[in-house]
């Protein structure tokens, strides 16, 4: 016999109990189904972090922030533990970041394309012409929509010479642009060149009120994930923060971006060799976020989420194979003379082992190609849940690769094979007589 011919006899047994062989059908298609849609998931934070990483600046960003905490305790909890075997609060006692830190960096390191410099300030309100927006200034050096992946949509940024001039422009959000000019928006007109007045009044702070210049008007960035609150910002050049309200030169943290991501290990180190030379230390005490260790974090969840759902997926694939097997000795036991009068007529040891085999792996093969139909629309139902009970707004996606629909059918067929050997295997032994004359 051909193989086409072992598939036939097989479907032809199938079809004699459709019920049954449904219910066996089932048990993978539920097993295969989940595997896919955890797999997708799983892959779907990776690239939701993937995602939110581009969406604000790329995987080259290196960014460096002075900790209130000493960089021997780490982040606060660390520190927190420190205090409790020290009895005292360590502080952080290395110098500030300052603007003349990312100009030097951007001069000096090697492996480095682009550096700012930037500060932000809450508690704002812009207001014109009896119209007020809630806001929060963001104060940069000349570069701000490059290091963001954020550029204007009407309008321009401003340049090198306005933040040297420390001039009174500003880069209004959407929102503002939206709540604040409302005419203007709604016919999509320029703004630049209208004047606005920004606003603090503070319980905990001194009150501002200074006219600014609107010079452009940023992208729409949505309120989702990383750029939540984006819209609402206006961005003034740094030393306009610096020389107007604060009188100081230090700034929140810098930005630096490598030429590329095999050069974010070197741009790091000669970040913080040129600070540590600068301020006077060891560079240790600033923090280097970077963009790659987000993402190697991302990765780590979304395999550990896998493994964990996917073992729980597959309990569900033994299961169902033990189903596979109990069925195909039920089958056996059955057709224990149909053994006997084909073996009578001349079928071979391997004919017969064949024939039940590969019912089994059809079944299991029909499991798995339905349920990996399943498993995508399982993995976009779960990333909806997900988006509306559980992380609203993060728009998660659902990551179905060719790759994983085939591994996931082909062990679906390793089930069939290795539950299906021993049923096939005790059937081929049968000899003629025995089976013939069994009841």
């Amino acid at each position: 016999m051909n193989f086409i011919e072992y598939i036939v006899i097989g479907l032809a047994s199938l079809r004699r109990h459709p019920l049954r062989s449904f219910l066996t059908v089932l048990g993978i298609v539920i097993g295969v189904g989940s595997v896919v849609c955890m797999v997708s998931i799983g892959d779907g934070s990776r690239a939701l972090v993937l995602r939110e990483i581009q969406r604000t600046g790329g995987v080259t960003i290196i960014e460096i922030y002075r900790d209130d905490w000493d960089k021997q305790s780490g982040t606060l909890t660390r520190a927190a533990g420190r205090t409790i075997r020290s009895k005292r609060w360590k502080r952080n006692r290395a110098e500030h970041l300052e603007t003349a830190d990312a100009f030097a960096i951007l001069e000096q390191a090697k492996g480095v394309a682009h550096v700012i410099a930037e500060d932000d300030m809450g508690g704002w309100s812009v207001n014109y012409e009896g119209r007020s927006k809630q806001s929060r200034i963001v104060a940069s050096t000349a570069g701000y929509d490059r290091s963001h992946n954020w550029y204007p949509q009407i309008g321009r940024f401003f340049t090198e010479e306005e933040v040297e001039g420390a001039d009174m422009v500003a880069v209004i959000g959407s929102k503002i642009y939206e709540e604040v000019f409302p005419d203007l928006f709604k016919n999509k007109e320029d703004p630049s060149g209208i004047e606005i007045k920004a606003t603090r009044a503070t319980s905990w702070g001194p009150r501002y009120d200074v006219r600014l210049t609107v010079i452009g008007v940023m992208e729409e960035k949505g309120d989702a994930m990383d750029t939540e609150g984006w819209d609402d910002r206006f961005i003034i050049p740094i030393t306009t923060l610096q020389q107007r309200f604060k009188g100081r030169k230090d700034v929140e943290r810098i930005r630096v971006e490598a030429t590329s991501i095999d050069q974010i290990e070197l741009a790091k180190a000669e970040s913080k060799r040129i600070l540590g030379r600068i301020h006077k230390n060891s560079g240790e005490e600033y923090q280097y976020w970077t963009a790659v260790e987000e993402l190697a974090t991302a990765e780590k969840i979304g395999k550990t989420m896998k493994l964990v759902m996917g073992g729980i997926a597959g309990i569900a694939l033994f299961v169902a194979g033990i189903g596979v097997m109990n069925i195909m000795l039920v089958s056996v036991t059955e057709r224990t003379k149909e053994i006997g009068l084909r073996k009578a007529i001349g079928a071979k040891r391997h004919d017969i082992l064949m024939q039940f085999l590969i019912e089994a792996v059809v079944l299991t093969l029909m499991g798995g190609i339905l349920g990996a139909i399943l498993g995508v629309f399982m993995g976009r139902g779960a990333a909806a849940l997900i988006e509306k009970f559980v992380w609203e707004g993060s728009n998660w996606p659902s990551i179905i690769s060719v790759w994983t629909i085939i591994i996931a059918i082909g062990v679906s067929v390793f089930v069939g094979v290795f539950f299906g050997l021993y049923p096939a295997n005790k059937a081929a032994k049968l000899t003629p007589v025995e089976a013939i004359r069994s009841e």
